[in-house]
């Protein structure tokens, strides 16, 4: 379901007018789409976090109450910005969109279950965190849910191999990596394709009991002088 939102209109104004707005624990944005005129609007912080705070996160449907119209327009978050110093969200871009018209957008992604490979001393590796999908906003999932129970070391969950629910589609690239593990490098591995590398150019590898002794053959101490 859509989480609500209270917008509250706003005069674009001067930089300080603004910077006043977020001193005051508010956030500027503005709200377009669907040939409408774009809206200015502001929004407090509490409110803004509790309506991105679900399993949608900010790729939740949002249902806005906007200045000057009736009844519920519903919208997407579709951009932000955050202030480079303070890592504070500064603005919000917010699209209008139609609860009967198909939308394009990211879901998060969550791995469930142990792998067998990494039981196996393999390492889990999440290559994507968001995939795209394509549905009617009120059948977009909160979340993929991917088991890799099954997933063993060498092996990859793509998109291609992720089922969704009747009427949601994947935009994203159906050779997309989303999990894998890989098999943990031992040390023995290491100095095997360290080998492989010298013998490959030409080179002999050498065995460090080699180098020892070949270190050891020089290193006594000078021969004393012959007695006159």
């Amino acid at each position: 379901m859509p989480d609500s939102l209270v917008l509250e209109a706003r005069t674009p104004g001067k930089t300080k007018h603004v910077r006043d707005l977020r001193k005051a624990g508010l956030i500027p944005g503005v709200l377009y789409g669907r040939g409408a005129e774009p809206v200015a609007f502001q929004v407090d912080v509490p409110s803004l976090r509790e309506a991105l705070s679900g399993e949608a996160g900010r790729h939740a449907v949002l249902k806005l109450q906007v200045p000057g119209r009736k009844g519920d327009t519903h919208a997407v978050l579709k951009d932000y910005q955050l202030d480079p110093v303070r890592d504070r969200l500064i603005h919000i871009d917010l699209l209008e969109i139609s609860m009967t018209e198909l939308i394009v957008s990211s879901v998060n992604v969550r791995l469930e279950g142990e792998a067998q490979g990494v039981k196996d001393g393999g390492v889990l590796e999440q290559a994507s965190h968001e995939l795209e999908v394509e549905a009617l906003p009120a059948n977009l999932p909160t979340e993929i849910v991917v088991d890799i129970s099954a997933l063993v070391a060498g092996n990859a969950i793509r998109v291609s191999d992720i089922s969704l629910p009747a009427g949601v589609e994947f935009k994203s690239d159906p050779d997309t990596v989303v999990a894998a593990v890989i098999q943990a490098t031992t040390m023995e591995q290491i100095e095997a394709e360290q080998a492989a590398e010298l013998e490959a150019a030409g080179l002999t590898p050498v065995e460090p009991e080699e180098v020892e002794g070949a270190e050891g053959e020089g290193a006594g101490e000078a021969p004393a002088p012959e007695a006159e």
